[in-house]
This record gives structure tokens, C-alpha cells and sequence, in this order.
């Protein structure tokens, strides 16, 4: 049975979840070291405030939470706003006259803390809004208010882009209901600190052992999005072909433009599916319907991550049946989202980060999640089955995958700045993660490919029309079927 471990790298100091802490320069820490084994878990635990003592080397296979407290106390506060501000999250110092300030705590993406407070960072009385309780396992439930979720969003959104597990973050509600974050990093109350270990502690028990015959099965999902391009390069919203937001299979997707809702963009919503080629067979089936549905055959079809300016397309991607972690989240950017970004074309980077974000996800109702960081891979049936395939190869191998770029500053630094000779440094060292892993064998034909493209510098066409790739049929233009007439 899997163990969960506390580090304190203040005082080098090793525990187990729940146990008396034993000094690591003493025998009983020295044995306790060798009782780590792979597949357990160390906490990063020590308080960020300190001189940090280095981690101790730990056996392969071991799961590190909360890592990036390893790391924060030594970058500077310039360095930690550039980095919020790389995200799209930072906020300006100033607060208006109708901000709201709140405090959240976050251990492992759920809350622990929510708190008013007033214009000088001060605890508004009377005003906690949630508080987790010692002793229990349960996650703190998300206030119903849509605002102050967004505000629990922005926190952990800020601390993911930190490295941090664990944490708190100011953010700033402002009146048009935008959460942006003025600072974040570790918690600094004690007590609150242990409520937050004890639940990551709980949580990874949770997720290491399952109980018999309730592990659910592994499915896949997507709603991809593409636009309908006229010949002069203008959009054609494609509600006037499935109506405005229509539920269903496949319909449009809602933007907000000003303060109007407009829905210029079509989304297929396929049955789940458990291999990337069966979701990608779905894909293509709702292509099908929607070429019955769209009239104008002066339309290209196109995806991508901006084939038209200003108008950024999604590729997002849902899984279920395996728990969600910030560990999974980190793999999805490393070996989804990079080489994503090698292939797609330079207009990309003007999707990010307001769209695209490094880690962006968003819980479903199904008890699955949606990973939300990926431009529309609908360019083919190729691109579509190589993210599929490493996705669900990231969601398998959770555990086995230990190399993630994602926790390099190099390869973020490239990635929200577009430069692909520095991204592309990862590739090699991915591909060999990949190979290394039980499912890469069955997943390889899907995946080489795009890996392929990524290291010869091809680059996706966004003006293509994806009706070629994906073989669904094009009715010629009107005025060349009069033309083909044949004559007598």
C-alpha cells in the first residue's frame, strides 16, 4: 500500500503522514528514508519563508506534491509577478473603489480557505467564507456564487503557475466580475498549513488505492471547435446554421464580444470513446452531419489555434476515470501541449495566455475533467488521434511518467513566448519518456507522427480547408455545377 511522506526541507526533517517527525540527520530519519519506496508520496512541507535544505534522493517512482516550495523562496517577487503575469492573472497593485479583495487557500486545486478582505489586505470581519475543518478528508465544497468560484479559479491557476501545491493567493474581484490575482505563494498560517497536508495526504491515499471493483474505466472526450471562412477571409457565425448555443452533437459555441453573446464558432461534441482512434471515428461522424447542416459551399472550413485574427479555437480535451492532479495536469502540458505548440502556426502564440494557459481545466459533472490549455487539433484525423493518444497515454501513466518539462522554466518560457528552437530542446527527452512507458506500444502509431513533424519544423496549414484531410465530402460551388452542365 502506497505511503504518503512530509519533507521538511526547513529542517530536514522526514515524517510519515500522521507520525512524530524525526530529525534526518539521526538514525531514526535515517531509517525512515529507506522506508520510502516507489509509488509512495513525499509532500514538500517546509516553510517557504527559510533557507531551504536540499530534497534527500529518493528511490524512482516516488510522486513529490507540492515540489515548487523548493524552489519560491528563493525567486524574487519580480520573478514571481512575471511569472502570474505570463499567465494572463496578474492584477495591478491598486485596488478600485468597487474591487473586492479575497484571500483563498489551496491545498492540491480544491479550497481550504476563502476570505473577504478589506482594502489594506486585512481580515474583513465576519466575513470567512469557507474554512476547511481539521481532521477531514472531504474537499471543501465550492461556494454556489459563480463569482466567488472564479475568484477560487484564479487562485488556483495562480499558484499552478507558481509550482506550488499548496498555497494562497490575493485576488482581486473586480466590478465586471473579472478575478485577477495582486500575490500569491505559501501558506502562511500553521494550522491552516497542516489542514492542506492532511488532505493532499488523504487525497493521494484516496487516489493510490481505489477500492476493489469501483476503479471506473478509462473514456476519452472532446468539443473541438472550428470556423466557417467566406472567400474574403470574413467569418460566417456558425449559428446561422445550428443556432445560437444549440445543445447537441453538433452546434456553435457561445463568445462574448463587448457585452454582446455572439456564437461565431461551430463545436462537435462527440460520444466519449476509449481509444483515440474509435473518438476520432465519432469526430469525423459529426463532420458528416454538419456538412448536411452547412449550405454555403463557399465556406472553408478551418481550425487550428487563430486561423483568423482575433478568433482563437479550442481543442479541448475530457477525461474520466482517473483521478485529476495537478501531476496529470503538468503531463497533459508537457506531452500534449508543446508539441502542439512546435507544429501550430506562429498566430498561436496570440491565443495564449488568456486562452490556452498553461494547466487549464475545468471540473465536469460527470466526474471527469476538461483539459482546456490545447488549440483545435481538428487540422486532421493525424493531429486528432496523435493529442488523443497522448492524453490517455498521460492519464495511464500518471505515475511512470517522471520526466515533465512542464516544471522547467525553460520550456514555459518558450512555450508562452512562441520561441520553438528553445521548446523544441524537450522533444528528445519526451519522446524517450514515452517509449519508456507500458502503453506507448499500442499508442505509437498515433503519436510518432506528430513527434515526427515537431522535430522536422512542419507547421500546420490554418488556412487549409479540413474537410480534405478528414474525407468528408465538398459539393462543388454553384456556379461551377451549372458550368459541368452537359450539353446536347
Amino acid at each position: 500500500m502506497a505511503a504518503v511522506w512530509l519533507w521538511n526541507s526547513s529542517t530536514g526533517r522526514m515524517e510519515r503522514a500522521g507520525k512524530e517527525t524525526a530529525a534526518a540527520e539521526s538514525p531514526p530519519a535515517a531509517s525512515l528514508l529507506n522506508e520510502v519506496k516507489t509509488g509512495d508520496a513525499v509532500i514538500v512541507s517546509g516553510c517557504a519563508f527559510e533557507k531551504k535544505k536540499g530534497l534527500p534522493a529518493l528511490p524512482s517512482g516516488i510522486w513529490l506534491l507540492n515540489e515548487g516550495e523548493l524552489g519560491i523562496a528563493a525567486m524574487s517577487p519580480a520573478e514571481q509577478q512575471q511569472r502570474l503575469r505570463r499567465a494572463g492573472l496578474l492584477r495591478r497593485q491598486e485596488l478600485g473603489d468597487s474591487d473586492r479583495l479575497y484571500k483563498v487557500a489551496i491545498a492540491h486545486l480544491e479550497p481550504i480557505e476563502l476570505q473577504r478582505l478589506d482594502r489594506w489586505g486585512r481580515p474583513a470581519a465576519g466575513q470567512q467564507l469557507l474554512r476547511a475543518e481539521p481532521g477531514g478528508h472531504a474537499a471543501a465544497p465550492w461556494p454556489r456564487d459563480a463569482a466567488l468560484r472564479r475568484v477560487i479559479r484564479a487562485a488556483v491557476a495562480a499558484l499552478y503557475a507558481l509550482g506550488l501545491d499548496m498555497g494562497e493567493a490575493e485576488v482581486v474581484l473586480g466590478a465586471g466580475g473579472r478575478a485577477a490575482v495582486r500575490a500569491a505563494g505559501a501558506v502562511r498560517d500553521a494550522k491552516l498549513r497542516a489542514v492542506g497536508l492532511a488532505r493532499m495526504a488523504a487525497w493521494y491515499e484516496a487516489a493510490a488505492a481505489p477500492l476493489p471493483g469501483t476503479a471506473p474505466k478509462l473514456m476519452l472526450g472532446a468539443d473541438p471547435e472550428f470556423a466557417l471562412m467566406r472567400p474574403d477571409g470574413r467569418i460566417v457565425p456558425a449559428s446561422r446554421f445550428f443556432g445560437d448555443g444549440a445543445q447537441g452533437a453538433a452546434g456553435s459555441d457561445a463568445m462574448l464580444i463587448g457585452r454582446r453573446i455572439v456564437y461565431p464558432v461551430a463545436e462537435l461534441r462527440p460520444e466519449p470513446a476509449e481509444s483515440p482512434a474509435a473518438l476520432a471515428a465519432n469526430l469525423r461522424r459529426l463532420l458528416l452531419r454538419a456538412a448536411e447542416r452547412i449550405s454555403d459551399t463557399s465556406l472553408c472550413w478551418v481550425a487550428g489555434a487563430m486561423p483568423v485574427p482575433g478568433l482563437p479555437l479550442g481543442g479541448h480535451i475530457h477525461i474520466s476515470g482517473t483521478p485529476l492532479s495537478s501531476r496529470l495536469l503538468r503531463l497533459l502540458d508537457s506531452y500534449a501541449a508543446f508539441p502542439l505548440a512546435l507544429v501550430e502556426d506562429s498566430a498561436g502564440r496570440g491565443r495564449r495566455p488568456r486562452y490556452g494557459a498553461l494547466g487549464e481545466y475545468r471540473q465536469q459533472p460527470h466526474g471527469g475533467f476538461e483539459y482546456r490549455t490545447l488549440p483545435s487539433w481538428l487540422i486532421s484525423p493525424a493531429a486528432a488521434k496523435a493529442v488523443l493518444a497522448l492524453a490517455l497515454l498521460c492519464a495511464r501513466e500518471t505515475r511512470a511518467l517522471t520526466d515533465i518539462p512542464a516544471l522547467d522554466e525553460r520550456y514555459v518560457e518558450a512555450f508562452y513566448s512562441g520561441d520553438r528552437t528553445a521548446l523544441a530542446g524537450c522533444l528528445d527527452p519526451l519522446a524517450a519518456a514515452l517509449a519508456a512507458t507500458p502503453s506507448y506500444a499500442a499508442l505509437a502509431a498515433d503519436i510518432e507522427p506528430l513527434l515526427d513533424a515537431a522535430r522536422r519544423g512542419i507547421i500546420w496549414d490554418e488556412r487549409a480547408d479540413i474537410r480534405h484531410k478528414w474525407r468528408i465530402p465538398m459539393p462543388a460551388p454553384a456556379s461551377n455545377r451549372s458550368s459541368n452542365k452537359r450539353t446536347t
